[in-house]
């Protein structure tokens, strides 16, 4: 059995409306100045060096394959960069791509450990040229440096060589 005690319990009630109405605590901002004031939180941003990787004679696998396959085989290596740096650090512009990194060594060693991967994606035989039906991967080319754009004119100078 319960035992009841004659007590009543009161509290005060408290008008927040009018507490969060005062002068001192509301401020109109101006859409204008909201959008001023406002900061892009990217990670991007942060990354000190940038790499630019691309793969070689994407234009010879455009005019051989159809889309659909050379689709595939950027597609192959957008999860290979996704899985050696995360998929927030890689960004895709045409058939080039970008990651940025903290540590100019370890985004070297990735970049060496998906070139070493990209081999392995075999590239099928044109549909005109059955003798060279798979013969070999996907090559790459990049070029790291402090801003993306010196990072792809690296990449372009290497390829040159």
């Amino acid at each position: 059995m319960s035992a009841q005690s004659n007590r009543s319990h009161t509290a005060e009630i408290v008008d927040m409306v009018s507490l969060l109405d005062t002068p001192g605590r509301k401020r109109q901002v101006s859409p204008v100045e909201s959008r001023q004031s406002a900061t892009l939180l990217s990670m991007r941003q942060r990354l000190r060096f940038q790499a630019s990787i691309g793969a070689d004679d994407i234009e010879l696998l455009k005019s051989c394959h159809s889309a659909a396959t050379v689709d595939s085989l950027m597609r192959q290596l957008r999860q290979l960069l996704n899985a050696e740096f995360g998929q927030l650090r890689v960004f895709r512009y045409r058939q080039v791509f970008s990651v940025g990194h903290h540590s100019l060594e370890d985004l070297i060693g990735g970049l060496l450990r998906v070139q070493f991967h990209a081999r392995a994606i075999r590239i099928p035989a044109p549909a005109n040229d059955l003798s060279a039906a798979g013969t070999s991967g996907l090559t790459l080319s990049w070029g790291v440096g402090d801003s993306v754009i010196e990072a792809d004119n690296e990449r372009l100078r290497r390829r040159r060589r």
